[in-house]
Order: structure tokens, then sequence, then C-alpha cells
């Protein structure tokens, strides 16, 4: 059942859950495009869905689907844009990080054969069209030193293709429960068993979305036992 958290009627944002993909599902799963598109129908409207800004499946938050062509059009735009949208996250990574605040910037590349991004050197970019200057801000909220987990905020500046799942992984903090990043020194198992997470999830949520000058929000869905 879709939970809608504001609706016009131009877009819909709603708070998808962990383990559901965006779009693109096969067999009885019921994907979140094909849902909103259900549901307009519903209410008498075209079933017409277009995801603005997509999450991975294993991710939980804030998603905004465009209503029609037009709104589409407008958003996607604006997507594209660095700062275009002010986009939080709440993630519990592995390990302490050294700075209580801090930005990365980097190159990534996606390989679409995999499924998988990767950062490309920045003297390698820069002859590579496919590598997208790639950057966020965190700021630290708490960290659990029993269990070795950090608890962060992350404004993402740029929206590239596991982005987040891979800046921190690079620099050996991954993401909760994302064993497609993780290597063996983080301890992730202990990690995951420390935490609450559902089948197909990992500790990131899209917690906070802003367009129109509005903010809407919503509570991560995983916590520290």
């Amino acid at each position: 059942m879709l939970n809608i958290i504001h609706e016009t009627k131009d877009i819909i944002i709603v708070n998808k859950p962990a383990g559901q993909l965006s779009q693109g599902a096969k067999g009885f799963d019921l994907d979140l495009v094909s849902e909103v598109m259900t549901y307009n129908a519903s209410q008498g409207k075209p079933a017409y869905a277009a995801i603005i800004n997509r999450l991975d499946r294993p991710v939980s938050g804030l998603v905004l689907i465009a209503k029609n062509k037009s709104a589409a059009a407008k958003y996607s735009t604006l997507m594209q844009k660095e700062g275009g949208f002010n986009k939080q996250y709440e993630a519990l990574i592995c390990g302490k990080l050294s700075e209580l605040k801090g930005t990365f910037v980097d190159y990534l590349k996606k390989d679409g054969r995999t499924n998988t991004s990767a950062i490309v050197p920045a003297d390698a970019a820069a002859n590579d069209k496919e590598a997208k200057l790639s950057k966020l801000e965190y700021e630290v909220i708490s960290y659990d030193e029993v269990k070795d987990i950090t608890h962060v905020r992350i404004h993402l500046i740029t929206g590239r293709h596991h982005q987040i799942r891979v800046q921190f992984a690079s620099r050996r903090h991954p993401l909760v429960g994302d064993y497609k990043y993780a290597t063996a020194y983080c301890g992730m198992d202990n990690a995951v068993k420390a935490v609450a997470l559902k089948r197909n999830q990992i500790a990131l949520c899209a917690v906070s979305l802003t367009i129109d000058n509005k903010t809407f929000s919503v509570t991560p869905d995983f916590v520290i036992n």
C-alpha cells in the first residue's frame, strides 16, 4: 500500500519501503511505478508515473514521481542541476569516521553489465566521458563505540548511480547491510547483527526532500539494537 507523503495534480511524493523496486519488477513483485499508476487510475486520473529520483531496491525513503509529462520534464531538468533538489539521507556505516563533518568529491563510472559503480582517479577521469563528478556532504549524528557503527546525515549534491554506497565504501566505511560494496575488513556481519534490517535492505534512507520551497521528511526505518 502506498505511503503518500504529499500529492498535487502534478506530482506525488511517497515513502518507498526497502526491498521494493522503483520500477521494472517481474513476476508477482509490485514495483513503485506500477503501484502509483494503479493508484492514479483508481482516482480517475491518467495512469502515468515517471520517477524523478529513483532509489535502489534496498534503500528506503522519499521518492518524487511526476503524474504527467510536463511535470516529468520540469523536475527531471531540475534534478540534473547541481543543487537543484535538496536531498538529505541518513545512513548507518561501519566504523568511526575521522572527521565529524566532511565532503566527498570523486569521479564515478557506472558498469551497466554488473550494475555497479566505481571511483575513477581524477587524472583518468579527465579523458573518460563516462566518469561523472560526484559530490556529497556528511555530518556525524552519533557513534556507537560498542557496535562500531556511525550514524550519519548526508546531503547528496549530485545523484550518481550508487553514489553514497560507493563513496563511503571506498573510504573503508561501507553502509551496514551493503554486501555489494563491502570488503572483509569492515566487520559487516557483526554490524548487520547489530541493526534491525529487513530482508533486501541496507541502512540508507532518503529522509528529506525539498522542492518548490517545501521540505518533506520521514524517519529512517532502521535502528541500532
